[in-house]
């Protein structure tokens, strides 16, 4: 069964290489960028952002969180990343709008190490990996891999160029594409759920 996995694995990689390289290429750009954003930041913005961040971890460590509002919004903000770049490989725009949207996720990714790696001395690394490393090695993967199911899908409108006329039309159109986002969608959501639920367990220990 590993075996299968670790087959349809490289095998998928090899045959969307080129959409993989792009994809990693412009989230990286996002995570240089917010990483550079906030080297660039003056002195008294991060003073204030890591107050705010110890103040935050010491509220975590010694109060009760609401997990529900926190599952929630963290469901809502990667649903809508997921929504917009499903929405958009339906249309040949897709192409352009999928990259975009890495780098919006990689900028929150980079900004969030740096802004981490303000408020700790000896528990920085420990914040970081908590709270960032180990969440997105589920988050960017399932990104990455849905990002190049829509590329390929609006590469496949802009080739057709064939527009259902009916809604059974779209409806059967649209379908086998759906399916696949959203079982990448389901492996997000464990993703979104180790975020929200081990994190602030993980952050206790810090």
């Amino acid at each position: 069964m590993l075996e299968k996995l670790k087959m349809r694995f490289f095998s998928d990689v090899m045959d969307n290489k080129v959409q993989y390289l792009v994809l990693v290429f412009f989230l990286i750009i996002g995570i240089t960028a917010g990483t550079f954003t906030l080297g660039n930041m003056k002195q008294g913005a991060k003073s204030e952002l890591s107050e705010y961040i110890n103040m935050l971890f010491i509220a975590i460590k010694y109060k009760s969180l609401d997990y529900f509002s926190i599952i929630f919004n963290s469901f809502l903000q990667n649903t809508v990343v997921f929504a917009i770049i499903t929405m958009f490989s339906f249309a040949a725009i897709g192409i352009l709008v999928v990259p975009i949207m890495l780098v919006i996720k990689g900028f929150c990714v980079g900004f969030t190490v740096g802004v981490l790696s303000l408020g700790f001395i000896s528990g920085g690394f420990w914040a970081i990996v908590f709270c960032t490393f180990l969440p997105n090695l589920i988050l960017l993967p399932c990104l990455c891999k849905a990002g190049v199911m829509c590329i390929n899908n609006s590469i496949k409108v802009f080739k057709n160029r064939k527009i259902p006329k009916t809604n059974k039309d779209r409806l059967l159109y649209s379908r086998p594409h759906l399916i696949k986002i959203g079982k990448v969608y389901l492996i997000f959501m464990l993703g979104i759920g180790f975020e929200t639920l081990l994190i602030p367990a993980l952050t206790k220990l810090i």
